[in-house]
């Protein structure tokens, strides 16, 4: 056997970020096994190589790579620049919530890259045995991250809850990928559609297989009803890991699903399949809005927004076209400001992690900590879809495209949600501002790291708020060029 036909012109190129990340999370775990003395380096070191990474995007050749398997495009960049944006902002904040948790290792940093490189194949995989090694790949990394802050319960906890709903997950993605096989012969995606341009929409063995890959894929989105894991990870995961967790895999995941339902064309609208994800984003917002409003912890509050904003997304991904997917690309980019922000000023809370953060423990941090109050008063404003955030464009976008295709009812369910979602953003506000500290007031631990990551949020919500054309611009080309291709 030859590998010749596999290995085309500049596929080193079309995987350059990929392999700039692996060797990084090999030189974190080195750096930290002969120079232990120099952990303080670790942080500046994780930064610099992921800034690397996101430089070699640039130098990334377009184009169908490994004999049909791999993807690589102006969408998929976005989507990696996603991802490294992301766990980006999760070091910079990590760095000071580590050091006041003693539990700083080159490990943690190199589980971030590689868990990044599992999101990445997730993107670039036209094949579904590519997107299942991507997220085993990123399941594992997850796995350990959740349950890193070894000396605290609650984590393992989190950890074994994890692995545990995980690996059943895993079956399901893999018995549907089996069956889609076994209907068509082949998991290349390419296949695949070929294979659905003639295909019977009523066949049973194809809706059980779709059924299956989608409660698979629904719990690593957080789905309603599979997102029942999502709280009690997000409360017992160290809380820069939860900003991670809460952003990177659902846009990979989603990435994902638009590639496989651009490929069931209308084999997917004729068999009613879109019905299931509508009935699943529905559940989604409903659920996710109506219990956050009862949380007073904080981690626990953003994991039931997130289900939420899953849902949100998942109106766009009912009609596979080029606004529709420039849409979730759009709201991806937002989503990882606001959320992972709204995460990092929750981080810098100093008291003990077995205890829940709540809104006690923000009450008067506006004026104890002008610029923290500012940040997460601006991630609340955003997450609840007020202008001038980028939260409102990208919210305004996505209930557009799902008008425009047809999906009223739908998108008004998410305007309608969105709206009462205001009530515990603004309530949030309402904490900073409005009450004050009790005795026993929980300090903010800052850094010049924090500040960074925390401006970065501030400045991108702001700025697509109030510019949003050029990212709109691209956005669109991108799915444009990405849906003409396949």
């Amino acid at each position: 056997m030859t590998l010749t036909p596999l290995l085309e012109p500049h596929w080193m190129n079309a995987v350059l970020p990929e392999i700039i990340l692996s060797i990084s999370g090999i030189l974190m775990i080195l750096f930290d096994a002969f120079a232990p003395k120099a952990r303080g380096a670790m942080a500046p070191l994780a930064v610099l190589l992921l800034m690397v990474a996101a430089a070699s995007e640039s130098m990334v050749a377009g184009g169908v790579f490994f004999g049909g398997t791999w993807e690589t495009g102006a969408l998929t960049q976005i989507f990696d620049l996603v991802f490294l944006l992301t766990a980006l902002l999760a070091t910079l904040f990590s760095r000071e919530y580590l050091r006041r948790e003693q539990i700083e290792g080159g490990e943690f940093y190199a589980l971030l890259m590689w868990g990044t490189v599992g999101m990445m194949m997730m993107a670039k995989g036209l094949d579904l045995l590519i997107v299942v090694l991507g997220l085993e790949m990123l399941s594992i990394c997850i796995f350990v991250l959740v349950g890193y802050h070894r000396r605290i319960a609650i984590s393992n906890e989190a950890s074994l809850k994890y692995f545990l709903m995980g690996a059943f997950a895993t079956g399901f993605i893999l018995y549907g990928t089996a069956l889609f096989y076994g209907a068509c012969g082949s998991t290349k995606l390419s296949d695949l559609a070929n294979f659905f341009q003639t295909a019977d929409p009523h066949n049973p063995l194809l809706t059980v297989a779709f059924i299956l890959l989608m409660a698979g894929l629904g719990f690593k989105l957080a789905l309603a009803p599979f997102h029942a894991w999502a709280p009690d990870v997000y409360q017992g995961a160290p809380t820069p890991v939860a900003a991670w967790l809460s952003v990177a895999p659902k846009v990979a995941t989603l990435m994902a699903l638009v590639r496989i339902f651009w490929a069931m064309g209308p084999v997917a609208q004729h068999a009613g399949w879109m019905h299931i994800v509508a009935v699943l984003s529905i559940l989604s917002m409903i659920i996710g809005n109506a219990v956050a409003i009862a949380q007073r912890d904080l981690k626990r509050m953003l994991a039931y927004s997130g289900i939420a904003h899953v849902g949100y997304m998942m109106i766009a991904m009912l009609t596979v076209r080029e606004d529709s997917v420039a849409a979730v690309a759009v709201y991806a980019v937002t989503y990882a400001l606001m959320n992972v922000g709204a995460f990092g000023v929750v981080s810098m809370l100093a008291k003990n992690q077995n205890d829940p953060q709540t809104l006690d423990d923000i009450a008067g941090l506006g004026f104890r900590r002008p610029f923290y109050g500012l940040a997460l008063s601006v991630c609340m404003f955003s997450l609840s879809g007020l202008p001038p955030t980028a939260g409102f464009v990208s919210k305004f976008y996505i209930f557009k495209t799902a008008v425009e295709s047809g999906h009223s009812t739908v998108a008004l369910i998410g305007i309608l949600t969105s709206i009462v979602s205001v009530y515990y953003y603004l309530r949030v506000v309402y904490f900073l501002y409005m009450k004050e500290g009790g005795e026993g007031e929980t300090a903010i631990d800052s850094g010049v790291f924090g500040v960074a990551a925390l401006t970065i949020s501030i400045v991108g919500i702001l700025l697509i708020g109030i510019y949003p054309t050029p990212l709109f611009e691209r956005a669109g080309a991108a799915a444009r060029a990405l849906l003409l291709g396949q």
